[in-house]
């Protein structure tokens, strides 16, 4: 079995009622939402706080009918997956290191840290923004596995994006993508078919 398994949050463990596009873009018209999620990035990677985003963003798009406050909100709108989080117990209780790793920026870290409890639930968290680097680019991922002390082939990683899972199998992590439609029964499955199926050289000197 894998030594750690890796989880996304959003898709993954948590889930938000309205989509981000159209929250988004109901608040600031039409192509808002495209325009804060380029200019978020920054922000994702711990450059500067989302607050200052947005203020950016609302300075160039004179005609959004809103405020910084109204939109920090929207971020603030996740529904924890209960059942989800049942199943890190599980693997948790199997022996296997559980680690948060997650794109996120300054405001969404903080709610999720005091507010949903998250940092709490894993054996160790990473927020990009605390990294210095999203998901897919590979610094993320060699950061964690860095500051894990394992080998690549001895980590497991479960994300929603394509984009996100494609880069962890380049840089040699075991990974799978979970549809977030096909439900947490179907999530059960392919974590314990990632753990139990992925194979890892041990180190000699560990023998």
């Amino acid at each position: 079995m894998l030594r750690a398994l890796l989880w996304d949050a959003d898709g993954v463990l948590q889930h938000t009622p309205v989509p981000w596009v159209e929250a988004l873009d109901a608040a600031g018209g039409p192509g808002f939402a495209e325009a804060v999620f380029e200019a978020e990035l920054g922000a994702m990677r711990g450059s500067e706080p989302l607050r200052l985003t947005l203020e950016r963003v609302l300075d160039s798009w004179p005609d959004a009918r809103t405020d910084v406050p109204a939109l920090l909100e929207l971020w603030e709108r996740a529904v924890v997956d209960q059942a989800a989080m049942e199943l890190v117990a599980e693997v948790r209780a199997a022996g296997v290191h559980c680690a948060l790793a997650t794109n996120q920026q300054d405001h969404r870290r903080e709610w999720m840290r005091d507010h949903l409890g998250h940092d709490a639930r894993f054996d160790r968290v990473y927020y990009s923004c605390e990294i210095g680097a999203a998901k897919p680019e590979p610094e993320f991922f060699h950061h964690i596995l860095d500051d894990l002390g394992l080998p690549a082939a001895a980590v497991g990683f479960v994300d929603d994006s394509p984009a996100n899972v494609q880069a962890a199998l380049g840089v040699g992590l075991h990974a799978v993508r979970h549809d977030p439609a096909s439900g947490v029964h179907k999530l059960r499955d392919e974590v314990w078919a990632l753990l139990t199926s992925a194979t890892w050289t041990r180190p000699l000197e560990a023998e």
